[in-house]
């Protein structure tokens, strides 16, 4: 049966690219592709799996931006390696492809509080200095969990916080049991990317130097009316990291 047609496939509610990247990468990890091997061609993976071969192209370009396969003209797509590269490489283009990070990857809670906010917080939440929050620490391991992807502190919103006492038990993502259990939805996330001195909280958890140049990412999860529903604040040490983005040209008809 193709991946379009399985209403019963765990990655039901990703788009049907992501969806048969994911496959396919299970497959290569599992050496039914061996590193070496030609995976097979377009229009078979578009007859296989009934899709567009549109769609089946970026899904061959995902596994590229993760270090799994080669693409050469007239030579097809072949496997290069088995996992991605201790690197790690985050491409994301749409929600989907952001909530699936957090499916691809497992947290590691080691920390849930009350606080309310500093003025150090308040500035990257760019909300009011004393506001009450539930702060949540943490690593984010690669899914195999072989190596630590990033230390993680993530700011739910105070309206929040009695829904998410358990937090941590399992591998449900923090956005996800805040759309479950209070009924609201993530309409909109809002990611800055900068380069700054690793604080010594991070440091410690990853292994490496306080005040060393690393990356730090920050995600908004905003509700419908633009409200702040949590924030996630990501440090990763700079040379284990990879954050890729795709732009295409969109040329205008000439006037």
């Amino acid at each position: 049966m193709s991946i379009a047609q399985r209403p019963d496939d765990p990655r039901d509610g990703l788009p049907l690219y992501q969806r048969l990247a994911e496959r396919l990468r299970a497959d290569i990890a599992a050496r039914v592709h061996p590193v070496g091997a030609v995976l097979p061609t377009e229009s078979e993976l578009c007859e296989r799996h009934g899709l567009s071969r549109h769609t089946v192209r970026e899904a061959l370009r995902r596994l590229v931006d993760l270090g799994l396969i080669e693409r050469r003209q007239g030579a097809g797509s072949r496997v290069i390696a088995t996992a991605p590269p201790v690197a790690y490489v985050h491409t994301i283009q749409s929600l989907a492809e952001l909530f699936s990070y957090t499916r691809d990857t497992t947290l590691e809670v080691t920390g849930s509080e009350p606080v309310a906010l500093d003025a150090a917080d308040a500035t990257t939440l760019r909300w009011p200095a004393g506001t009450r929050w539930l702060r949540i620490t943490g690593i984010r391991w690669t899914a195999d969990r072989a190596e630590k992807v990033c230390h993680v502190t993530i700011f739910a919103h105070a309206r929040f916080a009695a829904l998410l006492g358990d937090v941590g038990r399992d591998a449900t993502p923090v956005h996800a049991l805040i759309e479950t259990r209070s009924g609201e939805r993530v309409a909109e996330a809002v990611q800055e990317v900068s380069a700054a001195p690793m604080p010594a909280a991070a440091a410690k958890a990853l292994g490496g130097r306080a005040g060393a140049p690393a990356l730090r990412i920050v995600r908004r999860y905003l509700d419908a009316s633009g409200g702040p529903m949590m924030v996630a604040v990501n440090w990763h040490v700079a040379d284990s990291f990879t954050y890729s983005i795709r732009l295409r040209r969109d040329d205008e008809p000439a006037g």
